[in-house]
């Protein structure tokens, strides 16, 4: 019963330190934002509705990127306030130790981490989506700045024909890296593998230049395969088609971005960017836990000072720890780490790390 009530004021206060805690992150979030976009929101004349719809949309991702931040500084502060006090001292005296005082915050953390998974995808990236068509619809942008260059386009043709195209530039009309399939019953039928693709804005077909065309049977056996300079090709895809079908990761959900990298495997093209970014997504939400795992320690190592030291090293394991999640994406995108090493490297590290001072520290 007694550890029950323990339970029970240790998740009280913890919870009002993280509210605290994350109305102040947003607080920062939200007028540093609007100090950086208010001379974009008078040029573009936008109303004050507007404005409001802006933040409403990016308001799911600002609480989604403090998080972390939140549940790390609300673990340091309860564990700090309550060594400052005496209370953490007086609980030990009496034989519960700091492990199973921490048992309720990490459950906490680990509940966050799956919750932090199925809030971004369902709502964070519904609402980011439509943040960005305020961008772009109603910020209005200079010349100068409007985006030339587009990647990994895909664009379903028709219903047997899918085209991939690795970068297209708007300013000439032109894609380079082209894939084209044709199937029949969801078999490859036919592949179109291209060095360049031109618009012809004459006859309105596309001209395919130094590619190669395969076909195969039934049983996906290479049939026929020739080599070709250049020919026309008429294709429903036009130019001003490929802003539609860019694609951002970090606008896709999980299940979309993943039925992407298998449609582009079946192409061919290597997936390996988009294997890094879909396995971020399950790594970032982890986050949550480790930073927890991570906190108590650094508050409980001086339990006098457990608030200021706690505080400044929870600044320090943040920048670093980000730091680590941003050199595993680089060393996944150049194809040093595999995907999924990659992204989860600094979480092994500061789960490894975490853990072994919630080990040491003083019973």
């Amino acid at each position: 019963m007694e550890i029950k009530v323990l339970d029970r004021y240790v998740v009280r206060k913890f919870i009002t330190l993280f509210f605290l805690s994350m109305l102040v992150f947003l607080v920062i979030f939200q007028i540093v934002d609007v100090i950086e976009k208010i001379d974009k929101f008078l040029k573009s004349e936008m109303s004050f509705t507007d404005v409001a719809w802006f933040y409403y949309y990016q308001l799911p991702w600002f609480i989604h990127i403090a998080l972390p931040m939140s549940l790390l500084l609300a673990s340091v502060f309860t564990i700090g306030t309550m060594g400052k006090s005496n209370e953490l001292g007086a609980i030990k005296s009496s034989g519960i130790s700091l492990h199973r005082i921490s048992a309720p915050l990490l459950l906490i953390g680990l509940l966050c981490s799956i919750g932090s998974f199925f809030f971004e995808d369902a709502v964070v990236i519904p609402a980011t989506r439509k943040r960005i068509d305020i961008e772009e619809n109603q910020m209005k942008r200079r010349r100068h700045t409007q985006k030339t260059i587009y990647t990994n386009i895909m664009f379903q043709d028709s219903p047997t024909c899918n085209v991939v195209i690795a970068r297209f530039d708007t300013r000439h009309n032109s894609g380079t890296t082209v894939t084209i399939q044709k199937t029949d019953d969801n078999i490859l039928r036919e592949r179109i593998d291209a060095r360049k693709i031109l618009w012809q804005p004459e006859t309105e077909t596309w001209l395919l230049q130094d590619f190669k065309i395969r076909r195969f049977d039934q049983g996906g056996n290479e049939t026929a395969s020739a080599i070709i300079t250049d020919s026309l090709l008429t294709l429903n895809l036009r130019p001003e088609d490929v802003t539609k079908t860019s694609l951002d990761p970090e606008t896709m959900r999980f299940s979309k971005l993943a039925e992407f990298i298998a449609r582009l495997r079946e192409s061919g093209n290597d997936p390996r960017k988009w294997r890094v970014n879909l396995h971020y997504k399950i790594a970032f939400s982890f986050t949550n836990f480790i930073v927890i795992l991570f906190g108590i320690p650094l508050a409980a190592v001086k339990e006098r000072e457990g608030i200021s030291f706690g505080a400044g090293m929870s600044l320090l394991v943040i920048f670093v720890y980000y730091g680590f999640i941003k050199f595993g994406q680089v060393m996944g995108y150049k194809g040093i780490l595999s995907p999924v090493l990659a992204v989860w490297i600094g979480n092994i590290v500061f789960l490894g790390c975490g853990a072994y001072l919630l080990y040491k520290i003083r019973q």
